[in-house]
């Protein structure tokens, strides 16, 4: 059976799974009242409800009811990596860890790429909880890349003071990894200037070698630095990081930049308020970090209606349907609905 096929047959809900000891083939609703002739519409909630209903809870802190709304969608559709996913990461802010795990191993089967993510962000979102802020360089071995992060610069164009402090806490680790590359990352120009070129200059000014630094200008977010540091260090092979910026940031940051594969193995930060962030983040005030790291992620925060299979599902495998399932479906497909009808061709 054809990937759009399979797909049109998900979004009007008909599913299908392979069980222990036999095929489980499962039906939404359907009317039977039409006239002869004419094919029965399906009737039924949309399993993409249940998810944008999941995450509305994760952003509003009740991780209870978004896990409930996400039990609800995997009975429909059990095979939905960003579901899995979203099982895994937010089951593991609950403590469950056997949940956490269930829903990894059923991910690795589905989507390997998004299963190392929810691991990654399970496993960010514990270590950045623990950062105690301090502003001592730090020595590293291996391949490290020492990020620094942006902060709004004034109206006209110049450097805020706290944005002073982070790049001299930053050319201070440089000194102390002398060979390691230096990214700046912050756009949101002002007068045409970005964080970044403004961080460049003034470490430039101050003694550092301009072919270290790399600007990332694009950014006008710690979600956005994450993702657009992590494309210029995966071009240079390069996963750890040495993290520098603002106590009342590092968690949060270090969390978003553990969601796109970067490991923060070490962290500097100002001496701004250090006091007031030395406690380590309770489990209740992670809820934040860990909703931010999987926007960093890129997991969708809604869905569409007409929820398909996702495109790299395989043809067999762990939870999918065998090659007598497929069949039936096909039959299935065959019989047809007006629902089926009514969908686009891709």
């Amino acid at each position: 059976m054809t990937r759009v096929k399979r797909a049109r047959l998900a979004a009007v809900g008909v599913v299908a799974t392979a069980a222990v000891g036999g095929l489980v083939i499962g039906a939404l609703p359907v009317d039977h009242s039409a006239q002869p002739g004419v094919r029965p519409a399906v009737t039924a909630m949309d399993p993409s409800t249940f998810y944008n209903s999941a995450q509305q809870k994760f952003a509003a802190g009740d991780v209870t009811g978004g896990l409930e709304s996400l039990q609800q969608m995997l009975s429909v559709v059990p095979v939905d990596p960003y579901a899995l996913a979203l099982q895994a990461i937010w089951s593991a802010q609950v403590d469950d860890a056997a949940g956490s795990d269930a829903a990894l191993a059923k991910l690795n089967g589905i989507n390997r790429t998004l299963h190392t993510t929810a691991r990654n962000i399970i496993a960010g979102v514990d270590a950045a909880a623990q950062i105690v802020p301090d502003t001592s360089p730090k020595t590293v071995t291996g391949r490290t890349a020492i990020v620094i992060l942006g902060y709004g610069l004034n109206g006209n164009g110049k450097m805020a003071p706290e944005l002073i402090r982070r790049v001299t806490a930053g050319k201070a680790q440089a000194e102390a990894a002398a060979s390691a590359p230096i990214v700046v990352a912050g756009g949101a120009p002002k007068k045409g200037i970005t964080e970044a070129a403004a961080m460049k200059k003034w470490l430039v000014a101050n003694g550092v070698d301009d072919g270290r630094i790399t600007e990332e200008g694009r950014s006008g977010s710690t979600v956005a630095n994450a993702q657009n540091t992590a494309e210029i260090l995966r071009g240079q092979g390069i996963d750890d990081i040495i993290l520098i910026t603002s106590p009342n940031h590092i968690r949060r940051a270090a969390a978003d930049f553990a969601a796109v594969g970067l490991r923060s193995v070490a962290t500097v930060t100002t001496a701004t308020e250090l006091d007031k962030y030395r406690e380590p983040l309770t489990r209740d005030r992670q809820k934040g970090i860990r909703l931010e790291a999987t926007r960093a992620a890129e997991i969708p925060a809604t869905r569409a209606a007409g929820l398909p299979l996702p495109d790299n599902l395989p043809d067999t495998g762990p939870g999918l349907i065998p090659e007598f399932g497929e069949k039936l479906l096909e039959s299935l497909l065959d019989a047809g609905s007006s629902a089926i009808d009514s969908l686009p061709a891709e």
